[in-house]
């Protein structure tokens, strides 16, 4: 059994607020081009064109000046309705609204997601775990557009959870190869001690049967990350407590094989994950000595695809149980390559195939386990 885990950072689309996150860190890169734009005497249209892209992300701009407006139905699925076109009456019982609509996502690059794909074909699994996915039309549409032909047919079962994110993020679980999803148990409802939600993306726990009949539990993390507001050492600390809580749980009802899997934002020594790594309860599955390059069995040869110093400084995990670590046969890391350097699809913004926070992106984490 192969499981898998990835902090896929949206599939088709992205919240603004990200965007307008990263504009600090872009915003001497926007200058920079925006005055050898303003340099040069010939200046083609593309580069006026360049110019009034690079004020309004900038903010010299108070709107966007897109000659087209852009909605998204569901991943991927963009129409377009040019301006100039013919007449229409605004707001009819017939005709219904035409007009303008503030957007609140940005359309992902095709290289963002060949990327994300290629890490989960080369591995394989039988079951998937995503962090930060934008919404199940989406979900259903990249395992049956992307995944699907790659793979040889989609997952056969698969779920889409929403946390409390108002971004829409959420977790995803797709399970393939006789592997089925009998159970789920959201807690999106736990409280910090504030009295406000303890986890921004839910923290679903799934029952997963496998096609010989044992049973295990994945639990799917999403901690506190720095760029988030407050005080996220000690938010993260917390999550940490509450999730062994459900480990905890879990193992006085005889339930011994669990998974623990996600971003935790933090290294591994850090204090704030100790309710979870300190007592060895959970194992970090990459610290297993069948981790390494070429550990990828009869699927296909596979190496840690990063730098290693990007990996010392890890933030995302795969955890299990000592009953399910014993088991292992081989495990390893999996980095998106580097693939997606150039121009973003509107609006532009400059990316070298790094993460949303300028760290490599994410990488998938998987293992193989005998029950």
């Amino acid at each position: 059994m192969r499981i898998a885990t990835m902090n896929i950072q949206n599939l088709f689309h992205r919240d603004l607020s990200f965007l307008r996150q990263n504009a600090s860190k872009n915003l001497q890169d926007w200058m920079e081009e925006f005055q050898s734009l303003l340099r040069n005497p010939d200046k083609r249209p593309r580069d006026l064109t360049r110019m009034r892209e690079l004020a309004f992300l900038m903010g010299f701009s108070p709107r966007a000046t897109e000659p087209f407006l852009t909605l998204r139905r569901k991943g991927g699925h963009l129409y377009v309705k040019p301006l100039g076109g013919e007449r229409q009456t605004r707001a009819t019982e017939r005709v219904g609204w035409n007009g303008w609509v503030e957007l609140r996502s940005y359309p992902l690059d095709e290289r963002h997601r060949s990327s994300k794909v290629g890490c989960i074909v080369a591995v394989e699994p039988d079951i998937l775990v995503l962090q930060e996915v934008e919404d199940r039309p989406s979900l259903s549409d990249f395992n049956r557009d992307y995944l699907g032909p790659k793979l040889g047919s989609p997952f056969d079962q698969w779920l889409f959870t929403e946390g409390n994110d108002n971004r829409g993020l959420g977790h995803a679980l797709l399970t393939r190869n006789g592997h089925r999803i009998v159970g789920f148990r959201p807690h999106a409802h736990e409280k910090d001690v504030d009295g406000k939600d303890l986890f921004g993306t839910d923290c679903p726990e799934y029952t997963i049967v496998t096609p010989g009949g044992e049973e295990l539990t994945i639990i799917s993390v999403r901690f506190q990350e720095d760029g988030d507001l407050g005080d996220s050492s000690a938010k993260r600390r917390e999550q940490a407590q509450r999730v062994r809580s459900f480990y905890d749980r879990l193992t006085v009802q005889g339930k011994d094989r669990v998974v623990v899997c996600g971003t935790l934002g933090e290294v591994s020594y850090a204090d704030s994950l100790r309710p979870l790594l300190g007592d060895g309860a959970l194992r970090d599955v990459p610290c297993h000595s069948g981790t390494g390059p070429g550990n990828a069995g009869q699927r296909g040869q596979l190496s840690f695809g990063g730098p290693s110093g990007d990996w010392l400084a890890k933030h995302d995990y795969l955890l299990s149980s000592r009953a399910l670590y014993a088991g292992i046969r081989q495990s390893g890391v999996h980095f998106p390559p580097k693939a997606c350097g150039g121009r973003l699809t509107r609006p532009f913004l400059r990316d070298n195939g790094r993460g949303r926070d300028g760290a490599p992106p994410p990488p998938l984490v998987w293992a193989d386990f005998a029950l």
